[in-house]
């Protein structure tokens, strides 16, 4: 089993099996859950999918490390975590807030109506959370961790960067060109926040931040599968040629979230490098190259 465990492939297929069953197990729980109690409100829904998705996914990612590898999974740290998580919610708001702003000075955003419902507002939040929770499991966690130790960190922000865009063709009406842009944007600036701690909790805040208030308070957002517009705190309408509003992918395919999330990443970036966070290329034993 060592000998396989050497394989950093085999690794990270292991942890995302791991990771995935857990995943799966909480859908099928939470699924089961909604039809014995009659569940439609997708608000107590996304919160019953917290209390089982997140801590069955957090100890099958801990199981994995400390029976596979051998050692504490210092990546979910709760030292600082509240900080690095904070300052990644704040990063990934602001974002957000100024793609918003640029629109609506174009001319192209328009607030039609505001509903406060708080029971909707919360459970976005935690719909938010418990999406990016698994993805930066999987991507930045697992896929990120293993390659950079493997190949250094140039090879693994490309490699996680293009196979989080890679995923996200899944997505209706997505393209290459979308998904391309999908890994420059959040593929990069998630993987910088995750090379600047080395660490979850930056990346988890940016992420679910950008999907909150892009779900839950502009009401620009996209529903994933169904590709159906998602409503918010603000009911808005996004009029305006589709290389500034994104189409029908929503502002994540629009040419000023791509410069805005771009430039930010290489900053983050440019940090991380002057606090000695890169790491290079390991010498590879033959066998396991």
């Amino acid at each position: 089993m060592k000998k396989i465990l050497q394989f950093p492939l085999i690794r990270i297929v292991i942890a995302v099996l791991f990771v995935g069953l857990a995943i799966v197990l909480g859908q099928m729980l939470l699924n089961l859950l909604r039809t014995a109690l009659s569940i439609t409100n997708p608000a107590i829904a996304n919160a019953l999918a917290f209390v089982l998705i997140t801590p069955l996914t957090y100890f099958a990612y801990v199981f994995y490390v400390r029976w596979f590898e051998g050692r504490t999974a210092t990546e979910l740290g709760f030292s600082n975590a509240w900080k690095e998580f904070g300052i990644g919610a704040l990063i990934g708001f602001g974002l957000f807030c100024l793609v918003i702003l640029v629109l609506w000075l174009m001319g192209y955003y328009r607030v039609t109506s505001f509903e406060l419902v708080t029971l909707t507002l919360f459970g976005s939040l935690l719909g938010a959370f418990v999406s990016a929770w698994a993805q930066e499991l999987i991507f930045r966690a697992t896929i990120y961790r293993i390659t950079e130790e493997w190949l250094g960190t140039w090879w693994a922000l490309i490699i996680s960067a293009l196979l989080f865009g890679l995923i996200h063709l899944t997505s209706a009406g997505a393209t290459f060109v979308s998904a391309l842009a999908v890994a420059l944007e959040a593929g990069v600036i998630l993987g910088a926040a995750y090379t600047l701690t080395h660490r979850i909790w930056m990346a988890l805040g940016l992420h679910m931040a950008w999907d909150f208030a892009n779900d839950g308070i502009f009401g620009v957002g996209i529903a994933g599968q169904t590709g159906a517009k998602l409503t918010g705190l603000l009911q808005a309408t996004l009029n305006g040629p589709k290389l500034f509003t994104g189409g029908n992918l929503g502002v994540e395919a629009s040419i000023l979230t791509l410069i805005f999330m771009l430039l930010a990443g290489i900053l983050i970036l440019r940090i991380a490098y002057r606090n000695g966070q890169f790491v290079s290329r390991r010498k590879q034993d033959p066998a396991t190259a």
